[in-house]
């Protein structure tokens, strides 16, 4: 189904629909593209599957590109990806010349050059800017954790984030502090009507995870992430065991790879090697979305162990299901975990394990945990007040005098 925005009505109510109509009337007609680096995996493709629409649906000229790149493209934006996140290392003239050909090579074929606003997420293709002479206003959105990056990566990207008129991030704690450039903030959201976050009845999400042989008859605890050594699914798994020895439940262990996250495979073997020592464990590499709607649905409680995150969508998509989270005070999770309120901020593996614990014996703390959820994503984190937060980002840039 095409998402429109009269069908979020019953969910958010007329008055926000009738909102985000009046800050759409001095946008209409204006062009605006989104450029990231891959279609599907991820929660910026999933986002952009739904608010580029919405924005068409108001009769602003959205559209949406995904960039082209070789492996050794992408392998060279992962390792920024991670040293913006931390991670030590050394930044090379030859990785500095692939990124930078496959920046020229996307600006030669997108033409964005006349575009009224461009959006341009993450560093994959950031540089492309520098192959333009712009017309209109340009936008970074940055949605990973760059709250302690690797200065030299940094100090690379710099120059092109400054030709940008603003860089959209999703916390205060990931502002670049030496950046004399417009931090907005901008949270990211789910789409409660996506096949992903919307109602699964009983029987059919028991059907579907019979296929996958799991089993309703014990406790369900889940973590759905790439398999990514940010991510702390091997600590999972180190929780896991510790919890199994107080309660008889099981463990489904869920991600994709995306296309432009080379490490994907190896991470897997890793963790496929430590679960097999293990009892009750599942794992699951495709990527189904009614899946991860079923087993966020009937999990006892998920698990989203990063060590660094941009914000973990995830999080929001199970306490949207009435699902307790158990989170790390990493990026975006603790924007969306009230501590003790809808889930827990766990403070190290013994303390994440305790808390599954308490969780998975009082069925009166794991509703409570789950009604809150459920209410504090509806006020914070769909996607209708993210749609909102661009319309009044994008008015600002335009404002209604120099539309006329």
């Amino acid at each position: 189904m095409i998402p429109r925005l009269r069908n979020y009505t019953d969910i958010v109510g007329r008055q926000a629909i009738s909102r985000i109509k009046a800050s759409s009337e001095n946008l209409v007609g204006k062009h605006v593209v989104h450029v990231n680096a891959t279609s599907s995996g991820g929660g910026v493709a999933e986002i952009l599957n739904t608010l580029v629409f919405l924005m068409d649906d108001l009769e602003i000229d959205a559209g949406w590109r995904v960039i082209l790149g070789s492996h050794s493209f992408f392998k060279v934006t992962k390792g920024f990806h991670n040293s913006l996140q931390g991670k030590p290392g050394k930044l090379t003239t030859n990785r500095k010349s692939i990124y930078l050909e496959y920046c020229e090579r996307n600006a030669m074929i997108n033409h964005l050059g006349k575009h009224d606003i461009v959006v341009i997420h993450d560093p994959q293709p950031l540089g492309m800017i520098n192959y333009y002479s712009k017309h209109g206003k340009w936008l970074w959105r940055c949605h990973i954790d760059i709250s302690n990056p690797n200065q030299q990566v940094l100090d690379f990207l710099v120059p092109y984030i400054k030709r940008y008129e603003g860089v959209i991030i999703s916390s205060d704690k990931f502002r670049i502090k030496t950046l004399d450039r417009p931090q907005v903030i901008i949270p990211p959201s789910i789409d409660p009507l996506s096949v992903k976050n919307k109602e699964v009845g009983r029987y059919a999400a028991k059907k579907l995870l019979a296929k996958k042989g799991i089993s309703l008859d014990k406790p369900i605890i889940t973590q759905i992430s790439r398999f990514d050594p940010w991510k702390g699914t091997l600590g999972v798994l180190r929780m896991y065991e510790k919890i199994k020895e107080k309660v008889d439940c099981q463990l489904v262990l869920m991600g994709d790879m995306a296309a432009d996250d080379p490490q994907g495979p190896v991470m897997y073997m890793k963790i496929s090697k430590l679960a097999e020592k293990m009892r009750d464990i599942h794992l699951i590499t495709e990527k189904n979305d009614l899946l991860v709607n079923a087993l966020q649905q009937e999990s006892a409680l998920v698990f989203q162990n990063s060590l660094k995150e941009g914000f973990a969508l995830t999080v929001s998509e199970a306490l949207w299901k009435k699902t307790p989270v158990l989170g790390t005070n990493v990026g975006g999770i603790p924007l969306q975990i009230i501590n003790g309120k809808n889930g827990y901020i766990i403070k190290d593996l013994n303390d994440g394990a305790e808390k599954a614990i308490k969780i998975l014996e009082d069925s009166a703390l794991r509703k409570e945990l789950g009604r809150n959820g459920r209410e504090h994503v509806k006020n914070n984190f769909l996607i209708t007040r993210h749609l909102e937060d661009y319309l009044n980002l994008f008015n600002k840039l335009y404002p209604p005098s120099s539309l006329k």
